[in-house]
């Protein structure tokens, strides 16, 4: 490691991240956009879309919204996505981590391109997020009859 990892990998490890459950939902589904590399403007729409439909994020204007979306990014970029789903798994209950897992799962899928990186990411999730291989299967199952075209 050099003087210059050390120094700029302090931005990495500065403490354990807490996060808000409106903030938690919003990490994952920001990972799961991201998880084939590639953020479209038509993926970061569907994503405030669909959060807008969470009970936490109900009562949120859509500058809140954007503000948390940007916030949980700038985390997972500093800090990276798995560092950031462990901490949204310990902010969540069983049930909203299989809400969140629903939601990522929809997210991946919608745009009908559900390649290796993000059959792994889900794959991932649903470890990190401790859901059960039986609800998953259900839920991939009724998000893809949702997103048939």
């Amino acid at each position: 490691m050099t003087i210059f990892d050390r120094v700029l990998k302090r931005d990495r490890d500065d403490g354990p991240i807490v996060l808000s459950t409106p903030e938690a939902y919003a990490a994952i589904a920001v990972a799961a956009i991201a998880a084939d590399g590639n953020v479209t403007d038509d993926e970061a729409n569907r994503t405030a879309l669909n959060l807008a439909t969470v009970a936490v994020f109900r009562t949120y204007e859509l500058k809140e919204m954007g503000d948390v979306l940007n916030r949980v990014a700038l985390l997972i970029q500093r800090r990276g996505p798995s560092t950031v789903l462990k901490a949204a798994k310990d902010t969540l209950s069983k049930a909203q981590a299989e809400s969140a897992f629903f939601l990522a799962a929809d997210l991946t899928l919608a745009d009908g391109n559900f390649g290796t990186d993000e059959r792994e990411f889900l794959e991932q999730l649903k470890n990190t997020l401790g859901v059960d291989d039986s609800t998953a299967l259900k839920i991939v199952e009724v998000v893809v009859i949702k997103n048939r075209t």
